[in-house]
């Protein structure tokens, strides 16, 4: 159960900076080129940050979680503005999207798994959506995305990432990754925001 009013919304901003602090850690160790936090008009427009990994952009979007359900449908992401945001962004083929929560959005995760897995089209439509759960879900998806056609919807959905981690373990990793780096405290446990 989550906290109401304010404190939910510190502990969710805790979150937030956590991850963010694990990108920079990743152009500390040249994994990836600069970092944008919340980049001025449209560019930011539902998104934490942009973080540019040679020609590719990558926006993030963090939730901590979804109190009302423990996890993210597709509904309950079209209706926090995601999948809006994330089209807008994939409409340019040099942008990525990325949604990190530690709740799962766990069909929008397996369709984008699953058609990074397909060789094409028509391999995705063949054998990744056969069953009647996944082709339901890209349906889903597809309504949400309306004016966009099966096969274009396929190939945004491999620049999409989700990533469901515990704070706990977004503790843990920053930590580990602070101590690979000489000079630098070792600990964002303790951090707050105030």
């Amino acid at each position: 159960m989550s906290l109401p009013g304010g404190a939910a919304d510190k502990i969710g901003n805790r979150y937030e900076m956590r991850w963010t602090l694990l990108c920079i850690i990743e152009i500390m160790n040249e994994r990836a080129d600069s970092i944008r936090l919340e980049p001025p008009g449209t560019e930011g427009e539902g998104v934490e940050f942009c973080l540019r990994k040679g020609a590719i952009r990558e926006y993030h979007q963090v939730k901590r979680q979804n109190s009302a359900s423990g996890r993210w449908t597709l509904t309950d992401l079209a209706g926090e503005g995601v999948l809006k945001t994330f089209l807008d962004k994939l409409n340019d083929p040099g942008a990525w999207c990325v949604f990190v929560s530690a709740d799962s959005a766990f069909e929008l995760k397996d369709l984008s798994q699953r058609s990074r897995d397909a060789s094409s089209w028509n391999e995705f439509e063949k054998e990744f959506l056969k069953d009647n759960t996944h082709s339901t879900t890209f349906s889903k998806l597809r309504n949400h995305w309306a004016g966009h056609s099966r096969e274009n919807v396929f190939e945004l959905l491999k620049r999409l990432r989700i990533e469901t981690i515990s704070e706990d373990l977004l503790i843990t990793t920053g930590e580990s990754l602070l101590a690979c780096i000489p000079g630098l405290s070792k600990s964002y446990r303790t951090l707050t925001i105030t």
